[in-house]
């Protein structure tokens, strides 16, 4: 049997959860059934938002996934962003990078982008 500790990020609370992985899942220290189900996500298979820059022809544009994308991706999208290069305008929301891990996730922009040269 396997144990791994956790500290739950679903509400404020930030319960202290101890997973036992083995025949099954074990899930000690969860105040809600929230705490239960991301432990038992996090030792399957865990998942995260990624944020990063784009560049654009007259600057950066922050962007991020529009959900959240399996651990083993993120290198993947990563050099995805890295080689992207925006010559547009874009809006927040807009996507930047379709399908980006290959199950659906698509990178979006989180800011407006005017791609006009900036006056210094």
């Amino acid at each position: 049997m396997k144990k791994k500790n956790f500290v739950c990020i679903e509400c404020p609370r930030g319960c202290a959860l101890t997973v036992t992985v083995g025949d099954g899942i074990s899930v000690e220290g969860n105040f809600c059934p929230k705490g239960k189900a991301y432990a038992e996500a996090e030792v399957t298979c865990p998942r995260r938002i990624v944020t990063s820059s784009v560049r654009g022809e007259y600057g950066m544009i922050s962007v991020k996934t529009d959900r959240p994308v399996k651990k083993t991706k993120i290198f993947v999208i990563m050099r995805q962003i890295r080689a992207a290069k925006l010559f547009t305008n874009v809006a927040i929301g807009d996507i930047i990078i379709e399908n980006a891990d290959g199950e659906g996730a698509n990178v979006i922009a989180t800011r407006p982008y005017a791609n006009i040269p900036r006056e210094d």
